[in-house]
């Protein structure tokens, strides 16, 4: 693939008064990983969160901060890890951004293409419901904090029932 840069938008998750602006980031659907300059996470305060090893192009393999932030190209923003880039590093908006900004990489133009998400396929098991029956899933798993109901989806809220 050929690359190409975009312009990008970095801010600060919990304060999003706090932003640095990125005129040429270079798309890398090569890098699962978005790397800024440290300096200019640091000028808007994202913490490193953890250090991770990363192998380079040419094989080596280097440590790296990490830290979470807002990533903004055009009018599609998400959330993402952020490697703190050194001196030499190169600056990349890598494969997870793109994805979790719903953009499509189009080598051949060099351009990025907005898409829509992508509904997530149904599982058909033969013999229970047929595929025009679709029921609300029901889940009562608890990833944090407290066990409560399991969810009502069917878009009903119940709030404290006594």
């Amino acid at each position: 693939m050929g690359t190409f840069t975009v312009g990008c938008l970095i801010k600060n998750q919990v304060n999003r008064e706090k932003a640095v602006q990125i005129p040429r980031l270079m798309v890398d659907t090569g890098s699962e990983a978005t790397w800024i300059p440290r300096k200019l996470l640091e000028q808007i305060e994202v913490k490193p969160e953890k250090r991770l090893a990363f192998q380079m192009a040419n094989g080596q393999w280097v440590y790296r901060d990490v830290g979470y932030a807002l990533v903004r190209v055009g009018q599609r923003e998400t959330t993402d890890e952020i490697v703190f880039a050194e001196k030499g590093d190169y600056v990349l908006l890598g494969a997870r951004a793109v994805e979790g900004l719903l953009l499509w990489v189009d080598a051949k133009n060099k351009r990025l293409i907005e898409i829509e998400a992508h509904p997530v396929a149904k599982v058909v098991v033969p013999g229970k419901v047929p595929p025009d029956k679709d029921q609300p899933i029901t889940t009562g798993m608890v990833i944090q904090g407290h066990a409560g109901p399991p969810p009502d989806c069917t878009g009903r809220v119940e709030i404290g029932s006594s």
